[in-house]
């Protein structure tokens, strides 16, 4: 073992001893080829030194350390002996030129201008070309189409070769193919191509697809629905495949409900919210109360794609009861003998339409006849009548980022409603009698300023992730603000009511009113089931500054603001949502509310 050891030393020596015999010495080094780096720049991470020993390794790192100072398109050191043991080193370089000029190719997503300034941050204008900001430069632009929700590759950063002084950027988006949908059989696909806003030879934005599918989803067409991608022609081509599942859109439902204001009410209805595939939406509803009043009838007809700039048609048709103060207490509990209500026969109709993907901006039309009907003023005088005939127009502007638009769980909207109105009254009675002014014609206008606000945390995306899978639902804050003011000459129930279903909770239905209204509501909505939420809720607001007194709802002419809170569950059924809010109000009271419906 000893002398086989002594061996390989022995080995070892001698083959250093020949290297060190075989490597020349540098006697001079020599910079050909530059103009713009000085000789020092380039020979100071040089190894090879005059003096020192070039070994061949020593030479291909000094050639890397070179090249990766940036600013040289070649390196090439080049020895040439001396004598027996002298060596020369020719360090030949071609340098980059001056940039002049930045050019951008292949964007569509973000302008010239946009890239052009990220891109003369890492390098400076008349300034030779260092290769090092490529990195810089990508990274940079990588982060701004991420953050967009998008994907980009590069085919090119550094100078064109027919134009040296032309900084050229190449880049290579990640782009839609094709849009495969398969499973439908009722359903058109034009209708799902409307729907959507991503489109084939687009450039694709993970996120404004995430939104395609969240609006196909909410429209309640589908059981289920199942994205996924796939290569498409090139390397940067993604084709998207959606698969359906489709439910049952049409609907008769038979039966006995509690509505909204605490009423047993029959009910016989025909609805479908895709009309023979085309996303319209048709309704027929027939109710009876059991405490009489007659049928209420309603048509309804609707089309999210009206014409070919997305504007939607909704149209009703009406004849119904509408049962004031009902289940209050506010005359006589749930007696009949001290009952008024209203009968509303009229239409409305309303337009709507987007500007881009947050404008929009709706026009309606609405006209009803009002007649007063289980009017019983024998035993008692707390009632209101105002018989005639309302007119009004509605004109709303909204600024609107929320997604999707069913059930938010992003965004913010800012809406504004003005509607002018005009009514002629031939009859008043009761708690309104006095009121002179009401009868005949007169103008009103009410306005209203919404604020509604969303909070959500999406699932974590990776960078450069393009999965494109369907989110499950997730915790929601949501928050809505309204002021209301009315001018002129209103009638009675054209005031603006607060108090009970969608409104503040935990008072009766309409027990503040007034011209000037304001409600705020803050909501925790946690989801136990895709179908199923609890929800947390507070609301806060009042009306004011109204006319027409009764017994036990005493008024404000000042804002005088209640608190009402309390826990919830909402549920989707095959009819439609329904909400179930347990609420308490600042008086130490409590009620129960009802109501067919989403929240806002």
């Amino acid at each position: 073992m000893v002398r086989k050891a002594s061996l390989v030393g022995l080995l070892v020596v001698l083959a250093a001893t020949a290297m060190a015999q075989s490597a020349r010495t540098v006697r001079n080094v020599v910079v050909q080829g530059n103009s713009l780096i000085n000789t020092a720049a380039i020979t100071t991470p040089m190894r090879l030194q005059p003096g020192r020993l070039a070994a061949p390794t020593d030479i291909e790192r000094d050639q890397n350390e070179i090249f990766s100072l940036g600013f040289f398109k070649k390196v090439e050191i080049i020895p040439s002996n001396v004598g027996e043991s002298e060596v020369d080193l020719l360090v030949s370089v071609a340098e980059y030129s001056l940039v002049k000029e930045i050019r951008i190719e292949g964007n569509s997503v973000f302008p010239d201008e946009v890239l052009t300034k990220i891109v003369a941050d890492a390098q400076e204008m008349n300034q030779i070309w260092n290769n090092r900001r490529a990195q810089p430069i990508s990274t940079a632009i990588r982060k701004l189409y991420s953050d967009a929700g998008y994907f980009v590759d590069f085919e090119q950063i550094g100078p064109l070769d027919e134009s040296e002084n032309t900084l050229n950027i190449k880049i290579l988006e990640t782009r839609i193919g094709n849009i495969e949908l398969r499973g439908l059989s009722r359903t058109k696909e034009q209708t799902i191509r409307r729907i959507m806003k991503s489109r084939p030879g687009d450039a694709l934005n993970i996120e404004k697809l995430q939104r395609d599918f969240e609006e196909l989803y909410y429209t309640y067409w589908f059981e289920d629905l199942k994205p996924s991608r796939e290569i498409g022609d090139a390397a940067n081509v993604v084709n998207v495949i959606i698969d359906f599942k489709e439910a049952r859109t049409a609907q008769i439902n038979a039966g006995v409900a509690l509505d909204p204001q605490s009423r047993l009410v029959g009910t016989l209805s025909y609805g479908d919210s895709n009309f023979r595939g085309l996303g319209r939406t048709v309704g027929v509803q027939l109710e009876q109360a059991t405490v009489g009043g007659g049928p209420s009838a309603t048509l309804a007809y609707g089309d999210r794609f009206y014409d070919s700039k997305d504007t939607s048609l909704n149209v009703r048709l009406f004849s119904r009861v509408v049962y004031n103060f009902t289940g209050n207490g506010f005359i006589g509990g749930d007696g009949t003998e001290d009952r008024f209500d209203e009968r509303r026969t009229g239409f409305n109709v309303s337009l709507a339409r987007p500007y881009g993907t947050k404008y929009r901006t709706s026009i309606g039309l609405s006209a009803q006849n009002i007649k007063t009907v289980n009017l019983t003023t024998s035993t008692t005088e707390n009632y209101v009548q105002q018989d005639g005939n309302l007119i009004s127009l509605q004109l709303t502007g909204e600024i609107d980022t929320t997604a999707p638009s069913v059930e938010p769980v992003q965004g913010s909207s800012l809406r504004l409603t003005v509607e002018p109105g005009y009514s002629e009254i031939t009859k008043i009675g009761g708690n309104v009698a006095q009121f002179q002014d009401l009868l005949g014609s007169s103008m009103f206008v009410r306005n209203s300023l919404q604020y509604r606000q969303y909070w959500s945390k999406a699932p974590k995306r990776k960078e450069g992730d393009t999965d494109i899978s369907f989110s499950d639902p997730r915790p929601v804050i949501a928050f809505k603000a309204e002021y209301g003011y009315v001018a002129g000459t209103v009638p009675f129930f054209e005031q603006l009511f607060v108090g009970g279903v969608n409104s503040l909770r935990g008072y009766p239905n309409q027990r503040f009113w007034g011209k000037n209204s304001f409600l705020a509501t803050l909501e925790y909505r946690y989801p136990l089931q895709r179908s199923f939420n609890v929800v947390g809720f507070a609301d806060y607001g009042g009306a004011w500054g109204g006319y027409g007194e009764f017994t036990d709802f005493e008024q404000s002419q000042s804002a005088k603001l209640r608190l009402g809170y309390g826990i919830g569950v909402a549920f989707r059924t095959p009819i439609g949502p329904i909400r179930i809010d347990f609420a308490f109000n600042e008086e130490g009271g409590s009620r129960t509310h009802f109501v067919f419906g989403a929240s806002f």
